[in-house]
């Protein structure tokens, strides 16, 4: 592989710069005439027309149309100019009023003027029919080319036979404006050019432009002199004249030294048209000069357009089957999400016709619940940069490259999975959903027609640049690109975008109407369950009462079954009376909450420790507070929640040993960050014991309420306490959780949202 040498800073778009639409000069082959639209008066005329008529430009300056040409010719070129909407008529032959040879003249409006061009006459009338002959077999053994390969290089050997270039080449321009030649025709004695590539300089973005308007460029001789416009100038503007549509237009002195650096001597180029973009060009040299005359151009010109239409309808025929190959995808991949209820699941189960449907190697779903990923893709942190980097593209609709590493220079280190990358959003919004395809990267070798780099040169003490003087085959490998994305490729990903954007806002409509059922129907039950505590209060007030009396009344009777069965009456009541209390504030943790605020988890911690502290001395346990954060809450209900958890600590202490009890802070991981149900939780508070434990199997149960692991009789309390825990963690966002192992004591934790302000300091880990 050849390295590039490094070239000296000279600005690399001087040749983009050239106005080569107003090179001042026609080529001498031909002749041109400039007239005003509203009166025919001649107004510019090129230097050489004394070689074509017994006539002096400057004596026709002013002339009418009548004056320059005979009746017969005047009167052709006029009734072409009538058409309506024309702007380039067909060949007309014609002759000067003067006397000379019969010419073939063109006709063009530009700028406000209307252009004459004038070229000898080289095929007679007799020549005509074989002429179309010859052309219309071209045209036909074109059409019946099946693929794109076959078609250019039909298209290369009709033009040669045609014209009898020495080598015709079909020239394909890629994105980057670079070309290849994919198809060539040429005289075995002639270098070939099949399978090169030439840089974007070689054809400079003035020069495409021009291509654009104007589909044909000629050179018959590069060694040419050319014939100066008189005057130059457009008197409408009092610009030069614009020769963008001239067939005879002067060509740079860069070009005529490039074709000089390949050795050819005459030339032809043809545009070949897609639309209003280039495509690619039909190419023509010539060892020795060589005119191709107005007839064999227009084969060329037709061959070319066919050549064109060819190109479009494989190019239609291949988007036809791509979008009827994503329609089949589509319509299993809504059905296997409608059946299996879940979007990423239904993407999983077609996972290989997607990958297949848009020539990827991975895909991922990137969303708040969590990454899927399918196929081959970057590690997780590196999907998460990459989404962080397009999320700060304001505006960005859809975002796509083959080479990932040139925008982000760490997704070097996975190119081999993610060179290309083609990512449109599900949400425009935070948190934001994007759905990602991979591309590896395709190492090549490519084979350039000399080193592309433009040499620079030293003239006159000044540093410009230069056409290159080597095509010999120059080989670079590339790294790091992957094959570019195809439009229709695109299109398919934005329609599997909008199709699984519609499924998720289907059942985001769904949840929220469930959501919205189970809410009325949580204030109904927490209506219901506060009316019923609090009608249950009085009867059970006199059902007290009244054991209280029958307990004093029986008790001088000394009757001790009488006395026991008066005492579970009276134990019955003590239980009723907690489980209302505790229905009655699980009932009312929404409707007494407060508005979140910043508070400080240490401050909360210590009074409850100040509130319990007579049944901590009562039991002699010990409770260590470690540093804790402030939080954003409801300050008191999360002293209700630290205080039930101290109290079940205390609660289910070991009897063989004493009672200890640790209150901090844990820091959580970013996987569990981001699996957790709290948004921006980024701490765990944790009250960790040495009591009796219990199964880890019951872990999630025990939060449901009046769930109990021991009998009534062997601890207080109604099972609601940790239910109500739960509840009021849920309603800050967070999550509740317990790790615990029999005999040896357990950890309850629960996770917060810090406060927006502080949540860049995370609390350093304790470990239990």
């Amino acid at each position: 592989m050849n390295d590039r040498p490094a070239p000296e800073k000279v600005d690399p778009t001087n040749c983009d710069r050239e106005p080569i639409h107003i090179p001042g000069a026609v080529q001498p082959h031909g002749v041109l005439f400039a007239f005003t639209e509203e009166r025919f008066e001649v107004v510019n005329v090129s230097s050489n027309l004394p070689q074509f008529a017994p006539l002096q430009p400057g004596d026709m300056l002013g002339r009418s149309l009548a004056d320059v040409f005979e009746p017969c010719s005047a009167a052709a070129l006029r009734a072409a100019l009538d058409e309506t909407g024309a702007t380039v008529g067909s060949l007309i032959p014609v002759r000067f009023a003067a006397g000379g040879a019969e010419s073939v003249g063109s006709i063009h409006r530009h700028d406000g003027l209307t252009f004459v061009e004038l070229e000898r006459q080289e095929h007679d009338a007799s020549d005509a029919h074989d002429f179309f002959g010859r052309t219309s077999g071209a045209i036909k053994r074109l059409q019946a080319a099946q693929t794109l390969e076959s078609a250019c290089a039909a298209a290369a050997a009709e033009v040669r036979k045609i014209t009898g270039f020495d080598r015709v080449k079909v020239y394909r321009f890629a994105d980057d404006f670079s070309g290849q030649v994919i198809a060539e025709d040429r005289d075995q004695a002639v270098e070939s050019f099949l399978g090169l590539h030439f840089p974007p300089s070689d054809i400079p973005a003035q020069a495409r432009k021009l291509y654009c308007l104007n589909p044909l460029r000629v050179i018959p001789d590069i060694d040419y002199v050319p014939a100066p416009i008189v005057p130059n100038l457009n008197p409408l503007n009092g610009q030069p004249i614009d020769l963008s549509l001239s067939v005879l237009r002067s060509v740079s002195p860069i070009h005529l030294e490039y074709m000089r650096n390949i050795g050819m001597r005459g030339s032809m180029s043809i545009s070949i048209m897609r639309g209003e973009r280039l495509w690619g060009l039909i190419a023509c040299h010539n060892r020795e000069p060589r005119q191709a005359g107005p007839d064999a151009r227009q084969a060329a010109e037709m061959i070319a357009q066919v050549l064109a239409w060819q190109i479009g309808v494989m190019e239609e025929e291949a988007v036809t089957s791509q979008t009827l190959k994503g329609k089949a995808i589509q319509r299993s991949l809504i059905s296997d999400i409608e059946q299996l209820h879940d979007h990423r699941a239904g993407l999983v189960r077609n996972s290989a016709a997607l990958l297949e449907l848009m020539g990827a190697s991975g895909l991922c779903l990137h969303s708040r619940e969590g990454v899927t990923t399918l196929g081959a893709t970057p590690p997780e942190a590196a999907i998460e940069r990459l989404v962080n980097v397009l999320g700060r593209a304001e505006g960005t609709e859809l975002f796509q490259t083959d080479r990932l590493s040139a925008l982000l220079p760490e997704a070097a280190a996975y190119a081999d999975v993610a060179s290309g990358v083609l990512a449109v959003p599900l949400s425009r919004s935070p948190p934001r959903r994007v759905m990602l395809w991979f591309r590896p990267e395709v190492a090549q070798t490519v084979r350039w027609a000399g080193d592309p780099d433009k040499p620079v040169t030293n003239v006159e003490g000044e540093l410009r640049l230069s056409p290159r003087k080597s095509f010999a085959a120059w080989t670079e490998e590339t790294r790091g690109r992957a094959i570019p994305w195809q439009s229709h490729e695109i299109a398919a990903a934005v329609e599997i975008r909008d199709l699984v954007t519609g499924v998720i806002l289907r059942n985001t409509e769904k949840l929220e109407r469930v959501n919205s059922q189970l809410a009325r129907s949580n204030e109904e039950l927490e209506a219901f369950a506060h009316v019923a505590s609090h009608d249950i209060k009085e009867p059970l007030r006199h059902i007290e009462a009244f054991a209280g009396m029958l307990g004093e009344s029986i008790r001088p009777l000394g009757d001790e079954r009488l006395s026991n069965l008066v005492g579970g009456i009276e134990s019955s009541s003590r239980r009723l009376r907690n489980l209302i209390k505790d229905l009655a504030e699980f009932s009312q943790v929404g409707r007494r909450a407060k508005p979140l605020a910043s508070a400080s988890l240490q401050q909360i911690a210590e009074e409850v420790v100040a509130d319990l502290h007579q049944r901590i001395e009562e039991t002699a346990a010990t409770v260590e507070i470690g540093a804790l954060p402030d939080v954003h809450c409801d300050h008191n209900q999360m002293r209700q929640v630290l205080q039930n958890l101290l109290s079940n600590a205390v609660k289910y202490r070991h009897p063989d040993r004493p009672c200890h009890i640790r209150i901090f802070t844990a820091t959580l991981g970013e996987d569990e960050r981001r699996s957790d149900a709290a948004q921006g939780a980024a701490t765990r508070i944790c009250i960790s014991d040495n009591g009796i434990g219990f199964d880890p199997k019951y872990a999630g149960q025990i939060f449901e309420p009046f769930q109990r692991l021991h009998g009534p009789d062997a601890y207080e309390g109604s099972g609601i306490g940790l239910a109500i825990c739960r509840k009021i963690v849920q309603r800050h966002g967070g999550a509740v959780g317990v790790e615990t192992s029999p005999g040896l004591g357990s950890t309850f934790w629960f996770t917060l949202a810090t406060p927006p302000e502080t949540r860049t300091q995370a609390p350093e880990r304790s470990q239990p």
